[in-house]
């Protein structure tokens, strides 16, 4: 132990010795590490992170691939949402292979209290939700089986603990309580076990209600006996011994059964009502969850780790680099050390025991900078976005990786100078001849040749990727969004959720609408159902009037409920026909207004003004929609989208409607607006929560959140690969002026010209370019086509990118290769020639 004190004793004042050499090492192996800890505490929570349930891997996730028919509802994935018929009728007949099954809908409320009123993210769950999962009570109890049997009688909620500690303080005293939810009268029985928050991460459920109260949560829907309404989502356990091949066989015998009973009530040619009945039921793994947020950045996400893994190999190539040298230039201090005693497992205790002091400082400082990475990268999303509400953070796992990333780096490119150390000749050593002199600075360049070469094929990749992001980012920015967001707030209100029915609400958005519109400074305002450019849509299967559906494709367009003035405040040109306006009210005629995706889809050769549609097939009892306008094709759901047919209908004849945004045009700064709105919407009802203000413009933006940060951070290690690589050239080509400058002092001696040797040194950047990007250009295409599905306007292979990244890598190369290649050349031949 003694012994061991004294190596690290020597270890830090030979480390103290040569700040600039140690600064430089410590930080390039803190980048590296930093960048990959910061990624790695993301993917870790949203890829690798188990749900805190009991036993998690023996949970499935039920999906069921084909075609549907019906309301059908989903936040990522269609094929996972089930009916509520088929959910109790599954759970019936599983007993063989599953411990039990449970059922789950997350849906926005409102929750008042004699004090306030907020929104909150609710979860309507069945009675085995709590006992399958083995999600104990922090408080009082959870919900069970018994509070889950009469539809709407069983008015009990469960908080979750981090809503009970945000909302109400974690006073034990809110236990047994009543609080009003959706407008309704609810108890709270219990508060669940902190750290649990629901099965779907990115979301966190606040307050849990019992499955038989959804007609009260959702009064304009109910759905419960509906076995084409597709609303819910089905998690299973499987028995012990049971695997998930075995059970989905079981499973599916009980299926294909359901199929056929509902067969009867679908309205589908032959062909499609076979694959229907064909159905599978598939059981994924369910141990993470719910895969929403997995499926929206898994890819990204990966993307980013696979980008911040090649910066780690680029700083640990500097790092060996750098020991290399290091350890050429101390060569006499090891051969003193050998001739006066020193055994070579002395020596090489000591050459490992500063590559851990590097490695334990470097990850020290990375953990620093994952920190600030992971914090800036988190801050750059919308507060609402579901990525801000995994909490990730630098936790004990994260921790653990920093530190084995350290401690590999810093062992695995520090072990070979060590090696190389401990088996020097001490008698060649101080002769300065043999291994251990010149022919170890021949070795030692050749060797620090090869990392460079490698720095550069791995910059390139970088940049190459880089520019790809930039160059979708780009075309993002540039897309014709077929609207005029500058000058447009936005707000949402859901009356539903305070007990408002359809036609109250309705009366209530006309006048607020009114009041809105007297506002000094707007110029027009209108609302929608659906937000847009929130990610969410709604679609139904059409019937043309006077048309033959087409049993292999479908009619199906995008919906949405709108009120007057919509297309003009929101500035999408009306290219024939009239916009919706407060006369096609309840009892007034049905009414559309189309895009012109539309037009080209069902009514390419005829005028549309005047033809009629119908929401579902002929036979149905939906009425009729005369169409009385055509607008330009604009983007609804997200940016990205292609255009698509899409058929807007006056939310006034909607009886469904529950949850509106408004839209302000204003001639003042449209913030500004926001107390205003708030104030006009508090004197017609105190209690409903205004939420998601936001300017159109924000809207925008916040739908390019992922692809913005991806292409930051993408460029930023770009940036960062290109700078290390830049170093890296340096000081290969500065070892290379120290190792042949009597070489160079002969050369200028015999009258060769400054260029001459300056050209000399500069092709040796020529060839790390050439070699770097003869191996780089292969990988940073195969990248480019691992990534072309989360691109937008940019293909694999893009000549103009590519072509960028190698002049950009070029010039980098040249502005670290030109500083010592002209200091060569201007070398003095006789300081040279006396050199030794």
């Amino acid at each position: 132990m003694t012994t061991l004190f004294q190596d690290l004793r020597y270890a830090l004042r030979t480390l103290r010795k040569s700040p600039a050499f140690s600064f430089v090492a410590v930080v390039t192996l803190a980048l590296g590490v930093g960048a990959n800890s910061a990624i790695f505490a993301l993917v870790e929570r949203v890829l690798l992170d188990l749900l805190p349930v009991r036993a998690p891997r023996e949970l499935v996730l039920f999906s069921s691939p084909g075609p549907v028919q019906g309301h059908m509802w989903s936040d990522g994935d269609v094929t996972t949402s089930f009916s509520y018929p088929m959910y109790r009728n599954l759970r019936e007949k599983s007993g063989s292979v599953l411990m039990g099954m449970l059922a789950e809908y997350p849906f926005d409320v409102s929750v008042a209290t004699s004090n306030e009123t907020d929104r909150a993210r609710g979860e309507l769950v069945s009675g085995t939700y709590f006992p399958l999962l083995g999600v104990a009570p922090a408080l009082g109890r959870t919900l069970t089986p018994e509070d889950d049997r009469v539809p709407g009688g069983h008015p009990v909620a469960v908080l979750s603990h981090g809503y009970w500690t945000r909302r109400f303080g974690g006073n034990p005293a809110v236990l047994n309580k009543s609080v009003t939810v959706n407008g309704h009268s609810m108890t709270v029985v219990g508060v669940a076990r902190a750290g649990f928050s629901g099965i779907q991460p990115g979301r966190p459920a606040d307050v849990f209600v019992p499955m038989m109260m959804k007609a009260q949560m959702t009064p304009t829907w109910n759905g419960l006996e509906d076995p084409k309404d597709y609303w819910l989502q089905i998690v299973g356990r499987l028995k012990p011994g049971v695997s998930r091949d075995r059970a989905q066989v079981v499973l599916q015998a009980a299926y294909t059964p359901l199929l056929r009973d509902i067969a009867p009530l679908m309205i589908m040619k032959d062909a499609r009502l076979k694959e229907f009945l064909a159905k599978k039921i598939l059981l994924l793994p369910g141990g993470h969850g719910r895969l929403v947020l997995q499926k929206s950045v898994g890819r990204p996400l990966v993307s980013l780790m696979a980008l911040v893994a090649l910066v780690l190999l680029i700083a640990c190539s500097n790092l060996a680099g750098l020991l290399a040298a290091r350890g050429v230039a101390r060569q006499r201090e090891y051969g003193i050390r050998l001739a006066i005693g020193a055994s070579r497992a002395q020596l090489l205790r000591q050459s490992i025991l500063e590559c851990l002091l590097f490695a334990a400082a470097g990850g020290v400082l990375g953990l620093a900078v994952a920190a600030w990475i992971l914090n800036s990268l988190v801050g750059a999303f919308p507060a609402d976005a579901e990525l801000r509400q995994v909490a990730a953070q630098i936790d004990p796992r994260v921790f653990g990786f920093a530190g084995l990333l350290s401690l590999l780096s810093g062992l695995f490119f520090g072990i070979s100078p060590a090696i190389r150390a401990a088996r020097l000749d001490p008698a060649r050593t101080m002769r300065g001849t043999g291994r251990g002199s010149a022919s170890t600075g021949r070795e030692v360049l050749r060797f620090r040749q090869w990392l460079v070469t490698a720095q550069v094929a791995l910059t390139l990749v970088l940049l190459i990727a880089a520019g790809l992001f930039v160059g979708s980012l780009k075309k993002l920015a540039t897309v014709d969004l077929g609207l005029k967001p500058d000058h447009v707030l936005g707000f949402s209100i859901a009356p539903e959720l305070n007990g408002y029915p359809p036609a109250r609400t309705t009366a209530l958005a006309r006048s607020l609408t009114e009041a809105i519109a007297v506002l000094p400074g707007v110029r027009s305002v209108t609302a929608a159902e659906l937000a847009t450019l929130s990610g969410n849509d709604s679609g139904s299967t059409i019937t043309i009037e006077g048309t033959d559906p087409n049993p292999n494709e479908p009619s199906r367009a995008l919906t949405n409920g709108i009120g007057p003035d919509y297309f003009s405040t929101l500035g999408i040109p009306l290219l024939s026909g009239r916009e919706i306006s407060w006369r096609d009210d309840a009892g007034a005629p049905k009414v559309a207004v189309v895009n012109e995706s539309f037009v080209r889809r069902f009514s390419p050769d005829r005028n549309p003004i005047g033809m009629r549609l119908k929401f579902g097939h002929r036979e149905n009892e939906r009425p009729w929609l005369e169409i009385v306008g055509v607008v330009r094709d604009s983007k609804n759901t997200e940016v990205s989208e292609p255009n698509r047919p899409y058929a807007y209908i006056p939310y006034v004849q909607d009886q469904e409607i529950g949850q509106l945004t408004f839209y302000v045009r204003s001639d003042l700064e449209p913030a500004a607006l926001a107390g205003s709105l708030r104030a006009a919407v508090g004197r017609l009802d105190p209690r409903l929560p205004v939420f998601d203000v936001r300017t159109l413009s924000e809207q925008v933006r916040n739908s390019l959140a992922t692809q913005r940060v991806v292409t930051l951070l993408s460029a930023a290690f770009g940036i960062l690969a290109a700078l290390l690589a830049a170093i890296g050239i340096y000081g290969v080509l500065a070892y290379s002026v120290a190792e042949r400058r009597q070489e160079i002092g002969v050369r200028v001696a015999l009258g060769a010209e400054p260029g001459a040797v300056r050209n000399l040194l500069l092709r040796d950047v020529f060839r790390f370019l050439a070699i770097g990007c003869a191996v780089g250009l292969p990988a940073a295409y195969a990248l480019s086509r691992a990534v072309e599905s989360i691109l937008f306007g940019v293909k694999a292979g893009d000549v103009r990118i590519f072509a960028l990244g190698i002049a950009l890598l070029a010039a980098v190369s040249l502005a670290a290769g030109y500083p010592p290649a002209r200091r060569a050349a201007r070398a003095n031949p006789v300081d040279a020639l006396r050199s030794e």
